[in-house]
């Protein structure tokens, strides 16, 4: 027993030296025999600045692989069912015109906000750069040769912008698409993006070049869509806004003093089928005439007892369906080309039509015995 104790007691002393020359390691022995390192059972490992574990890189291609999926499979879903590749191309170009708003915000503090193909799916919003980047992603996720296209543009006679667009090859031929312009337009005046998707930016890289740089070619084309898709249209008559018209036109006449129009539904039909014959002439670019209306109230005066009748027809060219207070602030901007306040008329019938962009309004001030 006296031995044991001995050989106990030596064993203590060459740990204790050992120990003593191996101080850093006591709280780690410590510690092992508690159970745990670093504290309540977290391995806390400390990194130098610069460095990155193994995980973080890992973490980073799962979160490049996820957008690289994402982007695969939205281009998948805008493709089903597409065979050739132009097919392809045009759907992908719709996606994003139809899908992606200008972001007039960004546009005006580029530093503050993110960029590129996954930021603009996330945000559903962005500028020119945002929508080539999406545009050249998508097509090459379905096998399309694209490219990212920089330079100066002129969307205005006194304006030139900083632009992206994109090009891209099927076969041996190469197409032009700017997916920015294609999804609509800026309203200057109001500050608001509008969206209003257009086939007129998917064209050839020569005529893109044009439309980026000369402004009255673009106007010029821009206007023969427009006249193109509203020929296609039927006619709308808009009831709602003929009865809204006569309303505020009464409020006109009575802060001019004068008495309001007495509303006459008799001619109502006649002043549509006017307005909707005018609006074929103008969606096919000719002048048109109100000679035709004034012989059919020619041939009406004696059965409806009309002593007098003034035509005002106007045509305006908007999108999106301006407001009746609009179209009414027009009239009386246009008052002494109307008979908005004369003292001999005491009857009004109003038609107003809509075709594709084209509203045109027909007013018929009358007076009878």
């Amino acid at each position: 027993m006296k031995r044991f104790g001995w050989i106990c007691l030596v064993v203590i002393l060459i740990l204790a030296a050992f120990l003593a020359l191996h101080r850093d390691l006591l709280p780690l022995y410590l510690n092992h025999f508690a159970g745990r390192i670093g504290g309540e059972g977290k391995m806390v490992i400390e990194l130098e600045e610069g460095h990155t574990s193994e995980r973080d890189g890992v973490e980073k291609d799962h979160v490049e692989h996820r957008a690289a999926t994402d982007l695969d499979s939205l281009a998948g879903q805008i493709t089903a069912g597409i065979t050739d590749d132009y097919g392809k191309l045009c759907a992908v170009y719709d996606w994003v015109t139809a899908n992606i708003a200008y972001d007039v915000e960004k546009a005006r503090d580029m530093e503050s906000y993110g960029s590129g193909a996954e930021y603009l799916l996330e945000k559903r919003k962005g500028v020119c750069h945002d929508y080539a980047d999406l545009t050249r992603a998508l097509l090459e996720a379905v096998g399309i040769e694209a490219s990212y296209e920089k330079g100066d543009v002129h969307p205005a006679s006194d304006r030139v912008e900083r632009h992206a667009w994109n090009n891209a090859r099927i076969g041996e031929s190469w197409y032009g698409l700017d997916t920015t312009w294609g999804a609509g337009f800026v309203n200057q005046e109001k500050g608001l993006f509008i969206q209003r998707p257009s086939r007129l930016y998917l064209t050839t890289p020569e005529e893109l070049a044009r439309l980026h740089g000369e402004p009255a070619y673009k106007e010029f084309r821009e206007m023969e869509l427009r006249r193109e898709e509203a020929s296609l249209a039927d006619p709308l008559y808009l009831p709602e806004y003929e009865a809204r018209l006569r309303l505020l036109i009464n409020e006109t006449r009575a802060a001019a003093g004068l008495a309001p129009f007495i509303e006459e539904e008799r001619l109502l039909a006649t002043a549509r089928q006017s307005a909707a014959a005018a609006a074929e002439e103008v969606c096919s670019g000719r002048e048109y005439s109100l000679a035709s209306l004034k012989e059919e109230l020619e041939q009406k005066a004696l059965e409806l007892r009309l002593e007098k009748a003034g035509i005002y027809t106007f045509t305006l060219w908007d999108y999106p369906l301006p407001t009746v207070e609009e179209i009414h602030r027009f009239i009386v901007a246009e008052e002494e080309n109307t008979y908005l306040k004369e003292a001999g008329f005491q009857s009004l019938t109003a038609a107003v039509i809509r075709r594709g962009d084209l509203v045109i309004v027909t007013l018929l001030f009358l007076s009878f015995y």
